[in-house]
């Protein structure tokens, strides 16, 4: 037997916001598979857009990290120093390294949101398949059931009385 993945829950943040990518709203059943259906585009739909934004933060934290890497290149070969001298000087400088940070921590945040859109459209389609399979056996029931070929095994209402 399989054990169960872990569930983690994961807080990003995204535009100065906390947005929180968590699978349990991915759960879903045989009870509550039409809610679930009816409510999922709204999640996909929210999370493409934190996603949009959250790339829109990454390329400007890039721009500042480049920014800032060529104002101190700039200053050390000033200074009449060797681009050799100069680069090592602007990778060292604390300005720059927190930039780079910067830059890490939003790819981070871009890998979590897609990672979280990958499980979604994952899950929607595991739940069409679910819903496919539940189908086709209420219809295997349902034909058991109310489509019965053999008139001899059925009975009227008086007869059924009679009987008790």
């Amino acid at each position: 037997m399989a054990k169960d993945a872990p569930v983690e829950k994961v807080k990003v943040i995204v535009k100065g916001r906390e947005i929180s990518l968590d699978p349990d709203n991915m759960k879903y059943d045989e009870n509550n598979l039409p809610q679930y259906m009816s409510k999922e585009y709204g999640w996909i739909d929210y999370l493409g857009k934190q996603l949009e934004f959250a790339q829109r933060e990454l390329l400007l934290a890039e721009i500042d990290a480049e920014a800032s890497f060529s104002a101190k290149f700039m200053e050390s070969k000033d200074a009449g120093n060797s681009d050799n001298y100069a680069k090592a000087y602007a990778l060292a400088n604390d300005e720059v390294v927190a930039a780079k940070k910067k830059v890490v921590e939003r790819k981070e945040v871009v890998g979590h949101i897609k990672a979280h859109l990958r499980a979604w459209d994952r899950n929607h389609d595991n739940s069409q398949n679910r819903g496919h399979t539940l189908r086709k056996e209420l219809d295997k029931l349902n034909r058991d059931v109310y489509s019965s070929t053999n008139e001899e095994n059925t009975c009227s209402f008086e007869e059924s009385l009679n009987k008790l």
